[in-house]
């Protein structure tokens, strides 16, 4: 695949788009798929991950979340749809300078460590573009066959929720509210029926299993560990992680819907501002949501 450097800003520039959905009071991260599941390449069938797996999964206008690249429809014997819109798949590359600021390749970076000098290691972002399939022709792609019923979702989720490694305690004894507390490292949801949908039902358990990935102990994030008062900047921080993981984890259990947690205005303004001070905040929120649904799912 062809790789391109980022001379555009993409951190502001992913971060302009995610504003101009909440300036619209719309949530960029509610999950949009079908049964189709987590977004992949159609070619390799490579599951994208973090910040990829947000752009694609959950920024996408597409119902299917396959993609490729210009050169592996090429590969293929097709086309790219004219007109097709592409997106960006980003990741990060570094290189090495020595003590001198000579620019260096890894072994003699490695080299030089063993001597004892010092040397720089520089990360930067790189992107390339991936089209969807619905913009690629003249390729027969295969689709996963879709044969889930209702009770099967709910049993795809309630495994993820059961096998769930280290998992906080679960109760169900305020039937009101559904929350994670980290004091007493348990979990409290209302009952299935309360719920308008099981989607909904289990999308809100998959914020709330996101919310306990932070605990001391297991991934010690700061969000939880250390108290935040409402819609304070880390409380603001730690929801925006929750959110994104409870879409992640739709993704691997099949459904889709809207969460009980309130779109409010209050819930908006408090990303809106987050976004537009730290233009690289939605980067680090998809990668730390990745890392609790890897820590959840027992990857």
């Amino acid at each position: 695949m062809t790789k391109q450097s980022t001379k555009k800003d993409v951190y502001q520039e992913l971060t302009d788009r995610i504003i101009a959905k909440l300036e619209a009071g719309v949530k960029p991260w509610q999950p949009t798929w079908s049964r189709y599941g987590l977004a992949r390449n159609a070619s390799t069938g490579h599951i994208y991950t973090g910040i990829n797996a947000f752009i694609l999964n959950l920024f996408s206008e597409h119902p299917i979340p396959y993609y490729m690249s210009f050169k592996q429809a090429k590969a293929m014997g097709g086309k790219i749809r004219k007109g097709a819109k592409a997106e960006r798949v980003y990741f990060y590359t570094s290189y090495h300078k020595d003590a001198d600021g000579k620019r260096i390749n890894e072994q003699q970076a490695e080299a030089l460590h063993g001597t004892g000098e010092e040397t720089q290691k520089i990360q930067f972002l790189k992107f390339y573009y991936v089209f969807n399939i619905a913009d690629v022709e003249e390729v027969e792609i295969d689709l996963p066959q879709i044969t889930l019923t209702q009770h099967e979702q709910i049993e795809v989720c309630e495994q993820i929720i059961g096998n769930y490694p280290n998992a906080p305690e679960y109760i169900f004894e305020d039937a009101d509210r559904a929350f994670y507390a980290p004091d007493i490292d348990k979990l409290n949801m209302p009952k299935l029926e309360q719920f308008k949908t099981p989607e909904a039902y289990y999308l809100t358990y998959f914020h709330e299993l996101t919310h306990s990935t932070g605990h001391a102990s297991r991934l010690n994030r700061e969000g939880i560990v250390k108290p935040a008062k409402f819609k304070s900047e880390r409380y603001s921080r730690e929801e925006l992680v929750a959110e994104i993981g409870a879409a992640f984890l739709a993704g691997h259990a099949g459904i889709c819907g809207e969460t009980e947690l309130e779109n409010s205005a209050a819930y908006l303004q408090g990303w809106l501002k987050l976004l537009q001070d730290d233009k690289k905040l939605i980067f680090k929120a998809a990668a730390d949501a990745q890392k609790a649904v890897n820590y959840i799912l027992g990857q």
